[in-house]
């Protein structure tokens, strides 16, 4: 049997491709790969830790199939972040006027939506229990983006 070694890479069509290299580079914070060689106008490869995400410059413009919520096909993809940043990291996508869909901390997993220019849903998961975070801080709460607040809830 062959044994699968993780996600390689995850690639998508984007409109801009400049600008959507900014809103990677800039705002999430990956680097264009030395790894794999890039094609400015065309396609880049970004560092995601282990992994790779490939933007690619889309030829029909007036054709999508966005990462969503519903329907067939893609929902999201979601990048690894440590307990310690996500916090940071709501703060982050809100100066950079990202949407966020909403940010939900559980026990086990904290969860954080969002979306990229081309309104593909992302996702920024920590695994607290993995990174130390204490157990009276693994609390339930859901942050209201119109507040910038968290509550708890059941």
């Amino acid at each position: 049997m062959i044994k699968v070694l993780g996600i390689d890479h995850v690639a998508f069509n984007v409109r801009d491709l400049d600008g959507s290299l900014e809103f990677y580079t800039k705002v999430i914070g990956l680097k264009v790969t030395e790894r794999e060689p890039s094609k400015p106008g065309i396609e880049y490869f970004l560092d995601c830790g282990p992994s790779l995400l490939g933007i690619i410059q889309a030829k029909d413009l007036n054709s999508s199939h966005l990462f969503a919520n519903e329907g067939l096909g893609a929902n999201h993809f979601s990048f690894r972040v440590h307990s310690n940043d996500f916090e940071a990291m709501i703060a982050h996508l809100e100066a950079h006027h990202t949407k966020i869909e909403f940010a939900k901390k559980r026990p086990k997993s904290w969860s954080l939506y969002f979306y990229d220019l081309d309104g593909n849903k992302l996702e920024a998961t920590a695994w607290p229990l993995e990174d130390g975070v204490p157990e009276n801080k693994r609390v339930k709460e859901i942050y209201d983006s119109k507040t910038q607040s968290w509550k708890a809830y059941t």
